[in-house]
C-alpha cells in the first residue's frame, strides 16, 4: 500500500512539473512578443527553469516576473546588439544564397558557423546576466570566454537543441511537446549543464 502512495505521489509530482513547464513556456512566449523584451524574458526563463530543475519552484509567474522586472534594463543593453548582429547574419546569408560559385558556397557555410556561435553565445549570455550584475560589455566578454573555454559543452547545447527541433519536425508527439513546453524544457535541459559550468567558474 505504501508503494502505491509513493507511486501516486511521484506521478503527481511529474504532472505538477509538466504543468509548470507549460505555464513557464507560455509566459516566456508572451513576454518575448514585444521583441525588445526578449533578453529579459530569456533571463527570467533561465532562472525559473533552474528552480523547476532543482525542485525549488514556487509560483511560476511570480518567479518569472521578479527576474524579468529586475533584469529589464540590463538585458536590453545586451539584446539590442545581439539582435543587430543576428540581422546582419541573416542579411548576409540571404545575399550569398542568391549568388553562385565556390566563394558563395564558402561564405554561406561561414555565415552558418557564425549563426551557430551567435546561438551558443545567447545560451550563455542571458543566464550570466541573470546571475551577475555586470556591464553589458563584461557579460558579453564572459559569454565569449565560456563559449570557447567549454567548446565541447557549447557544441552539446547546440546539438541537443538541434535534435529536439528536428524531432519536432519529424515526429508529431515531439512537435506538440515543443508547442506546449519547448522553450522551458530546453531551458531546463540547458540549465543542468550551465549550472555545472557556473559552479566550475564560481559564478
Amino acid at each position: 500500500m505504501e508503494g502505491v502512495f509513493r507511486f501516486e505521489g511521484r506521478m503527481f509530482r511529474m504532472a505538477e512539473k509538466a504543468g509548470n513547464l507549460i505555464k513557464l513556456n507560455l509566459i516566456w512566449i508572451l513576454f518575448s512578443l514585444p521583441l525588445i523584451t526578449g533578453g529579459a524574458a530569456l533571463c527570467a526563463l533561465h532562472v525559473t527553469a533552474v528552480r523547476i530543475l532543482k525542485n525549488e519552484e514556487g509560483y511560476v509567474f511570480r518567479d518569472f516576473w521578479t527576474v524579468f522586472r529586475k533584469k529589464m534594463i540590463p538585458s536590453i543593453k545586451l539584446w539590442i546588439p545581439l539582435l543587430a548582429a543576428a540581422s546582419v547574419l541573416v542579411f548576409d546569408y540571404v545575399f550569398w544564397k542568391n549568388v553562385d560559385g565556390n566563394l558563395a558556397d564558402f561564405m554561406r557555410a561561414f555565415v552558418c558557423i557564425l549563426m551557430g556561435m551567435w546561438t551558443a553565445l545567447v545560451f550563455y549570455v542571458f543566464p550570466l546576466a541573470a546571475r551577475m550584475d555586470t556591464s553589458a560589455g563584461t557579460t558579453l566578454r564572459n559569454g565569449f570566454l565560456l563559449l570557447f573555454k567549454y567548446l565541447p559543452q557549447s557544441m552539446y547545447l547546440l546539438l541537443i537543441t538541434g535534435i529536439f527541433l528536428a524531432a519536432g519536425l519529424l515526429w508529431t508527439p515531439v512537435f506538440y511537446v515543443i508547442v506546449l513546453s519547448g522553450g522551458s524544457l530546453t531551458a531546463v535541459i540547458h540549465g543542468k549543464l550551465l549550472l555545472w559550468i557556473f559552479r566550475k567558474e564560481a559564478v
